[in-house]
């Protein structure tokens, strides 16, 4: 097969109970060998916990379907709105804050 369809339903979401969102790691579902493809799904004031790539040495491209979020960077901040996308180094540490009711983001991460 050429080409392996799948949708976010088919991937069982790994945000924590605590969360009130949904993030659909995709990559084993659509059978990727290097690209990872995520949909992360957050509620209003909700964000993501702190982290980086560094281990595992993959750069992330979030592109902001819906809503808006800000994406921290300790002291410094990238504010993101709908059709907008922001590409992060494997050595930044970052979280995502959702800032508005609902925010929907396509995250794909890839070796550096």
């Amino acid at each position: 097969m050429t080409y392996t369809k799948a949708t976010a339903a088919d991937a069982e979401s790994v945000l924590p109970d605590n969360v009130e969102g949904e993030l659909w790691m995709m990559r084993d579902v659509l059978e990727t060998e290097s690209l990872g493809f995520s949909v992360l799904a957050l509620e209003a004031g909700e964000e993501t916990m702190s982290h980086d790539h560094l281990d595992d040495d993959l750069e992330e491209v979030y592109y902001v379907v819906e809503g808006g979020v800000d994406v921290d960077f300790g002291d410094r901040t990238a504010s993101l709105d709908a059709e907008e996308a922001i590409r992060i180094s494997p050595d930044e540490e970052r979280i995502i804050r959702n800032r508005d009711s609902f925010s929907k983001l396509v995250l794909v991460s890839a070796p550096v």
